[in-house]
């Protein structure tokens, strides 16, 4: 006999942990009241449940962010056969303290569902392809943009002071970064070093630059990986390795993506040359 619920751990750190939860259609029954242990954000992918609690009766479906809070019981019934499925978020409690403002009561959520927008939804989407690729700068980072768009206005443009702080943060980082890209970077790692939170210092830096960390972390290592190719023209995956890629293939891909070709395919170009004769690229 099938379980109500299962529940599989798609990634685990002590940032942030993200799971593929399958609901049954008679899980829950409504008949009984729940209670989350501990803070989750839960991304509806298919099926609908209907939750109630104080604040009333929530439909709950594909278009809908849903919040669990430890300090709020609820019951849950399947009205539509085939039950749901869901991507589900927990943090730590420090970062949940940061990004969630207003919490009163022994309650952080001040909600129990969120309309899903455009940039909700695409941003859910890049998680679970950051889950596939197994990269943990990018699946910690994409968590906590997440995160931040479900609990947090989206910010105004910072100015003044508060631009210059972020301006300044964004540098270090960028600083730590150049000194590290070939090593092991974890998005944790980086913030602990910078002395700020991991929440912080992806906002901050997403306000400075208007990119994300792992894609200048990708891109810094890129660079590197295009100005040796040449001497590395048989030894593509030690090239990977050396500049911070896992794997030749997330190498290759990553390379794909940036510069319209693999490593190899422009290695097999013919050189391009100037107007002096003299050839481009190495």
């Amino acid at each position: 006999m099938a379980l109500p619920i299962a529940s599989r751990t798609l990634y685990s750190s002590a940032l942030v942990g993200v799971s593929d939860v399958v609901c049954s259609a008679g899980c829950g029954g409504g008949r009984h009241e729940e209670r989350c242990e501990t803070a989750t954000l839960a991304f509806v992918r298919s099926g609908t449940f209907v939750r109630r609690d104080r604040m009333g009766r929530h439909v709950a479906d594909a278009t809908r962010v849903v919040f669990f809070d430890p300090a709020e019981p609820y019951m849950v019934d399947h009205p539509v056969p085939g039950g749901d499925r869901c991507t589900s978020l927990r943090f730590d409690p420090e970062t949940l303290r940061e990004a969630v403002r207003g919490g009163r009561g022994g309650r952080l959520f001040g909600r129990s569902t969120l309309a899903g927008t455009a940039q909700l939804h695409l941003a859910h989407f890049r998680l679970l392809a950051a889950v596939r690729e197994g990269d943990p700068v990018l699946i910690e980072e994409t968590a906590l943009r997440l995160l931040q768009l479900c609990t947090g206005d989206e910010a105004e443009p910072l100015r003044g002071a508060a631009a210059r702080r972020a301006a300044a943060l964004a540098a270090d980082a960028q600083v730590l970064i150049a000194s590290s890209f070939a090593r092991r970077v974890t998005l944790e790692g980086l913030a602990r070093s910078l002395g700020v939170s991991p929440f912080r210092l992806c906002r901050a830096f997403r306000a400075a630059t208007s990119g994300s960390l792992h894609q200048h972390l990708t891109r810094l290592r890129l660079a590197a990986a295009l100005e040796s190719l040449p001497a590395h023209r048989d030894r593509l995956t030690e090239l990977a390795l050396e500049v911070g890629f896992s794997s030749h293939s997330h190498f290759t891909h990553a390379f794909r993506a940036f510069y319209g070709c693999s490593p190899s395919a422009l290695l097999r170009r013919p050189m391009e040359r100037d107007g002096g004769g003299r050839s481009i690229g190495g």
